[in-house]
């Protein structure tokens, strides 16, 4: 897992981005745009309150994750009903037609070559287009509202968008709160003496922290992460043939090659 950040200012990207979303000026039917708007402004202010403050629909777009987090708490499954006609409108027209004219830009603005979720497959952009997919971390039928939120869009991988679907899981690369390096790490277990021929005797463990766990259930990520075996047999291998006096004999000999130590043991790591 990943955590999703901005390359620059992150305030005003999202404004920046906003005002792309939403542009009028280039609507055939700017009215009938523009009435739409409108309605779902009303219906907003109507419907999500939070502490007392009614959401307009720019504020719902640019609204955080946590902010996000609490209009889907309060309202679940229970969320008030929007027109056929707005949500037709939101995700069909805002969500499939007009971000996709801004998508390829709301992915380079973020630090993330690799899929978020499973830290595996690129995401980045490749030319004039963007190989990722965008997940709605909450489903965008259930949440309608959240369509085009910022914060609810996660650039992944096709593998993983297709895997998540619409199932919800509990760790967004969104949230800020936790360090993933604290919440997941990986190890493996040996259980065959042939495992330096063999790498099927070498097993990929992953401990995970409960706040993730929805994540690697429903993502498969211990399936995604055992075809990784052969990787680990690999740095058995090193480690077993660059002994560490014959590592820091390699750097007094070709240290030229390396700008530090740290850089030789990343290519050859100790054992």
């Amino acid at each position: 897992m990943i955590p999703i950040k901005f390359k620059g200012s992150e305030k005003e990207t999202v404004h920046e981005l906003y005002h792309k979303l939403l542009d009028v000026s280039n609507q055939k039917d700017k009215k009938g745009y523009i009435t739409h708007i409108k309605s779902i402004n009303a219906w907003c202010l109507n419907n999500i309150c939070i502490n007392g403050h009614s959401f307009t629909f720019p504020e719902i777009i640019k609204a955080d994750y946590y902010t996000l987090c609490e209009i889907a708490q309060k309202y679940g499954k229970g969320m008030p009903e929007m027109s056929d006609q707005d949500k037709k409108f939101m995700i069909e027209y805002l969500y499939n037609q007009r971000f996709s004219v801004i998508r390829k830009e709301f992915s380079d603005k973020l630090e993330m070559k690799v899929c978020p979720y499973c830290n595996r497959n690129f995401v980045n952009s490749a030319s004039n287009r963007t190989i990722c997919d965008l997940d709605h971390f909450f489903d965008k039928k259930e949440y309608p509202v959240m369509a085009v939120s910022f914060y609810n869009l996660v650039p992944v991988c096709h593998s993983c968008n297709h895997v998540k679907s619409t199932e919800k899981i509990s760790y967004s690369p969104h949230n800020k709160k936790y360090n993933t390096d604290d919440l997941l790490t990986f190890g493996y277990y040996i259980s065959g003496i042939e495992f330096l021929a063999d790498e099927n005797q070498i097993g990929i463990e992953i401990m995970d922290d409960i706040v993730i766990r929805d994540n690697i259930k429903k993502l498969k990520l211990r399936e995604v992460y055992q075809v990784h075996a052969d990787l680990v047999q690999e740095c058995i291998k090193k480690a077993i043939v660059f002994h560490p006096d014959y590592l820091r004999y390699l750097y007094r000999t070709y240290g030229e090659l390396f700008e530090s130590e740290e850089e030789l043991y990343h290519i050859f790591p100790k054992s």
